[in-house]
């Protein structure tokens, strides 16, 4: 049965859009799969996927809009959106979208669901490998921001409190100020 399941599991992978068998190199894991880039990640030479998307923005729609402010045009820009449980923890992670670097500022907007509160996580990936940098010291390298631009003062996380928003049927817009700390 275990094996049923298994065989299931990658007939459906390989039939969805977006994963390409991995190319024999001479390893063992040749039943693995890779995802292909996205056209602009390829345009770009970032390492950008068809998953790392944003929506399409529809003014009135139940979406955030978020521009997020302070970006230069190198590497990619990271949002990601959180509800109040588990903020800012990997497992209360609700979406992530990754999108090229603008010169000024960027435009993302993420379709919800449902409407209630949010919070936005944000950083510019000026390397594009997919990482944020940190100090010995866990203080970022690389300019962040979170929604509502609460003043970061000490090394401590924000609370949502500080960052949570509320979200109505027809969605918000809002803005985000990369801060670089470096």
């Amino acid at each position: 049965m275990r094996k049923l399941s298994k065989a299931f599991v990658i007939l459906s992978m390989m039939g969805s859009a977006g994963f390409a068998v991995a190319q024999d190199n001479g390893s063992d894991d040749n039943d693995e799969f890779r995802e292909t880039l996205s056209e602009i990640g390829v345009e770009r030479g970032l390492e950008l996927y068809p998953r790392d998307k944003a929506d399409t923005c529809v003014p009135g729609a139940l979406q955030i809009r978020a521009t997020i402010h302070n970006v230069s045009k190198v590497g990619m820009v990271k949002v990601e959106l959180f509800g109040e449980r588990d903020f800012l923890k990997k497992k209360g992670k609700l979406r992530r979208i990754r999108v090229p670097a603008e010169d000024g500022s960027v435009k993302v907007c993420i379709n919800l669901p449902l409407p209630g509160e949010y919070a936005l996580v944000g950083y510019h990936d000026k390397d594009g490998d997919r990482r944020l940098k940190k100090a010995w010291n866990f203080k970022p390298k690389e300019p962040y921001g979170l929604s509502n631009n609460p003043e970061i003062k000490s090394l401590r996380l924000p609370k949502f409190s500080e960052t949570g928003f509320d979200v109505p049927m027809e969605g918000v817009d809002i803005d985000i100020h990369l801060v670089d700390l470096s």
